[in-house]
């Protein structure tokens, strides 16, 4: 017979190894056994998601088995079929978003991605993008969305957003409502620091890019600018 989650160690139980040691600690089975919740009589949660895998020939087998299928097997049901059938899915959409997130190498990539985000923005916005270690965006973060006097993110907060989303590296976009799209002195020197900060933590800094209406300039790493075709 197998035992019960509640009747494990403590640092056996998926809940509890998942908040000490993180989501990539566990095994496929734990996960599974997360998503269940609980196991039936005689059987706990983690046997049931261990024998789930195998019956279903692994995680692809599973992913793609459907909410019937599930369901008839003793010890799941309805409920616990939807659960499982649920988070599958989500996982799938969620690669399918990943692969699909744009590649951000120079200025002008993050200009692409700037402008849509910028160009109907009436009052200043600051911008971090931050992309993986394969220069894939994954977050898009406002940092500010102020008044004339209000003052930008401070550095270090910046490399701290980027470090926290698991970043490779980042770039920095904002506006300028006025129509001009050049540098001012103070963040010609905020790119400056940026850049002299990224590279004492080891991420990269794509540079930053200003844009106003379909023109940008930019400062830090490359710089460069455009105008509307």
């Amino acid at each position: 017979m197998s035992r019960r989650l509640a009747e494990m160690a403590e640092d056996d139980r998926p809940r509890e190894r998942l908040a000490a040691l993180g989501p990539e600690a566990l095994r496929d089975a734990e996960l599974v056994a997360l998503v269940l919740r609980s196991g039936r009589v005689g059987e706990s949660g983690l046997a049931l998601a261990d024998g789930l895998i195998a019956e279903f020939g692994g995680l692809a087998g599973l992913a793609s088995a459907s909410a019937e299928a599930l369901a008839r097997r003793p010890g799941m049901g309805p409920a616990k079929a939807a659960s499982l059938v649920a988070a599958c899915h989500l996982a799938g959409r969620i690669a399918s978003a990943e692969d699909r997130a744009p590649l951000l190498r120079s200025t002008v990539d993050v200009a692409e991605v700037a402008i849509p985000l910028l160009v109907h923005c009436r009052s200043e916005r600051v911008v971090l993008l931050v992309v993986d270690r394969g220069d894939r965006l994954r977050r898009t973060l406002t940092l500010v969305e102020h008044a004339p006097d209000q003052e930008d993110t401070p550095v270090r907060d910046v490399l701290n957003l980027v470090l926290r989303h698991d970043g490779g590296g980042f770039a920095l976009v904002r506006n300028h409502p006025d129509g001009d799209p050049a540098p001012t002195p103070e963040e010609q020197a905020t790119a400056s620091a940026l850049a002299a900060a990224a590279a004492t933590v080891g991420l990269g800094f794509l540079g930053q890019v200003i844009v106003a209406g379909r023109c940008w300039e930019a400062t830090g790493a490359e710089a460069g600018s455009a105008e509307p075709d």
